[in-house]
């Protein structure tokens, strides 16, 4: 049996990689244990210390998206939370093949009429608007028409040359957010047209919008909490077993996988870190990281080793994630003290500085004590 086992990555996008569906089972046994469990500390999550022992619990484990995926689901009876993991993965991979651009799929077709309206799904467009709206914000560090760059430098996707200038060059003519049109129309259907020559990817978006999609369609099937981590995304509904909020760790980007820099609280909230250490390609003696820059068509340079944003719109996150790697320190430390409601803590390259949010400051605990921690207090213009 051969099915599809995605690679939507959370920053450049794209990728379904075909591949037996069997041997990623075989292999998730294996690999689970050492790549998934750091993201929950477990403050209280043991039946010893939950405030509601009454409750029952489910667990899943799958690969999707080119990552491995866990969940913990809990539910008012066991009939309801065995139920829950078939729920989850039918979902999970309906949204994969919903917002993939590298297979058969509503992105790819509209990918091939470029130039031309085409009516598809409206959650695509919602989530396109949302792109759109953070591309303007950022003055286009964030950029989901990106797909020429990406498609030419292939890191993560098996690249291992750096493009020609001349093809850098015609990618980056196709990049422009301007240049995506969407509607909704009065018969409740939704289209979108994107010029010639370009190509969508919505891959720095989508993973957070699927992780709060189904935490909600969790809860529609009776889930009273949850915890999803797809890989970097980690989507949580209401609070953890103990009543009190979840645990969410923050990956080391230097150490070993698994070992926390970082523990932020949240509930009914995605917290969604991007990070250097994720994809990158080794060419001509040099390191490229996965984040590309849609104005120079290059990999963009390195000003933080780590972004990790909390927000309960998980789209809003994954694309602030990518916006603020890619504006530069400056001019994202400066956007997140005039635009307050983004809470994000973010790490520096040499990890010897760290900044905070001053929102989300109280829900964080600092591990590295060599880390220098500042908070990002509220500019004057943000305050009137």
């Amino acid at each position: 049996m051969v099915a599809e086992c995605g690679n939507l990555s959370p920053e450049t996008g794209g990728g379904m990689q075909k591949t037996n569906f069997l041997f990623c089972k075989a292999q998730l046994a294996a690999l689970a244990a050492a790549v998934l469990p750091f993201f929950l500390f477990p403050a209280a999550a043991t039946a010893a210390q939950s405030a509601h022992p009454e409750e029952a619990s489910a667990q899943y484990t799958g690969f999707s998206m080119g990552t491995f995926i866990q969940g913990s689901f809990y539910a008012k009876d066991q009939k309801t939370a065995d139920a829950l993991p078939a729920r989850f993965e039918k979902a999970l991979f309906a949204y994969e093949t919903l917002f993939t651009v590298h297979a058969a799929g509503p992105m790819t077709e509209l990918n091939k009429k470029a130039g031309e309206w085409v009516v598809t799904d409206c959650r695509i467009t919602d989530v396109m608007d949302q792109a759109k709206a953070i591309a303007r914000a950022s003055e286009g560090a964030f950029d989901p028409t990106i797909g020429p760059v990406v498609n030419v430098w292939k890191i993560g996707f098996g690249g291992d040359k750096v493009p020609s200038d001349a093809a850098i060059a015609e990618a980056k003519k196709h990049v422009n957010w301007r240049g995506i049109e969407t509607e909704r129309r009065k018969d409740g259907t939704c289209r979108v047209k994107i010029r010639a020559g370009q190509n969508i990817d919505l891959g720095a978006i989508a993973k957070g919008w699927i992780g709060t999609a189904l935490t909600q369609d969790l809860k529609k099937a009776g889930a009273v909490r949850a915890i999803v981590d797809l890989g970097g995304n980690v989507a949580l509904l209401n609070s953890a077993p103990s009543g009190r909020a979840w645990r969410v760790g923050v990956q080391d980007p230097k150490a070993d996988r698994g070992e926390t820099l970082a523990v932020i609280e949240a509930k009914n909230e995605s917290v969604i870190t991007s990070g250097d250490y994720e994809r990158y390609m080794d060419a001509e003696g040099k390191t490229y990281g996965h984040i590309l820059s849609g104005k120079t068509g290059r990999p963009v340079p390195v000003s933080f080793s780590s972004v990790t944003i909390v927000d309960a719109d998980g789209a809003k996150a994954d694309g602030w994630c990518t916006a603020l790697f890619a504006m530069g320190r400056e001019k994202a430390l400066a956007y997140l003290r005039e635009n307050p409601e983004i809470q994000a803590f973010l790490l520096s390259p040499d990890e010897k500085t760290a900044w905070v949010s001053e929102g989300l400051a109280p829900r964080l605990t600092l591990l590295a004590p060599d880390v220098k921690l500042n908070i990002l207090t509220r500019a004057a213009s943000a305050q009137k």
